[in-house]
């Protein structure tokens, strides 16, 4: 067995100094790289007993929504954590998609779903965020003061979306934007409407509906392939695009 030779003490203070600057070129680069990634929850719509819009087959948009939503966090998984309100087909009640984006802190919402025709075509798509006027907060008026209060303080359920409408708004407004440049869809819309499935969520969301389901016809699997493709590339490229608009 070789004897132990100590390193000569040059190499020693090269290797010295390589391991500060490593160290401080993590300090100063790695809490930077680190805010670019976001936690981003997708929300297939429907599952379980809830099938949403059926088709000609067994296929509905409970398998569309959570095929989509697949695709996109397998575009989105490299640079941020992406997680999905379900993974399976199981039932979920509209608050618990919430609560999931609560408990995870997430930076935004999105959830997915499809129109039903013959009020939609593949190529056009909406964008919903959470607006219920009965509920809208006054301007110029605090939180505090208008919020009701729960037991342990927290405004109530259905109040929690509201304080982040003008965020929700503006990602609606983004996604929107990213998704027409796209050229996936002719006509991109945006609307707020009361949202049982955001009306909890205290995060920025909205509500994401392309494609479109035909009840009385079956999707052939190759051109439904392509559609979910191009639907959640656009929806991806949308969602970057949005998180670094909200970070700003």
């Amino acid at each position: 067995m070789a004897a132990y030779k100590p390193l000569p003490l040059f190499r020693a203070r090269v290797l010295v100094t390589l391991v500060v600057l490593f160290c401080l070129a993590g300090t100063f680069f790695l809490p930077s790289c680190k805010a670019q990634a976001a936690t981003i929850v997708l929300d297939p719509g429907h599952g379980g007993y809830d099938g949403g819009a059926p088709s000609g087959n067994e296929f509905a948009e409970k398998q569309f929504t959570l095929a989509l939503a697949q695709k996109i966090a397998g575009l989105l998984a490299a640079r941020h954590r992406v997680e999905l309100t379900r993974s399976s087909d199981i039932e979920m009640a509209p608050a618990d998609r919430a609560a999931v984006a609560n408990h995870l802190q997430a930076d935004l919402m999105i959830s997915l779903h499809a129109a039903v025709a013959p009020y939609c075509s593949n190529r056009t798509a909406a964008v919903y965020y959470h607006n219920d006027d009965r509920l809208s907060i006054p301007s110029g008026t605090s939180i505090q003061d208008t919020a009701i209060e729960s037991d342990t303080g927290r405004p109530a359920w259905f109040r929690l979306q509201i304080r982040h409408q003008h965020q929700s708004q503006h990602l609606a407004a983004m996604i929107k934007r990213s998704i027409g440049e796209t050229g996936a869809f002719d006509s991109v819309t945006v609307s707020g409407v009361p949202l049982v499935t955001l009306m909890g969520a205290d995060l920025p969301a909205v509500l994401v509906e392309v494609g479109c389901i035909h009840p009385a016809a079956a999707p052939d699997p190759k051109t439904l392939t392509e559609q979910l493709n191009g639907y959640a590339e656009s929806i991806a490229n949308a969602i970057e695009t949005a998180v670094a608009g909200l970070a700003q």
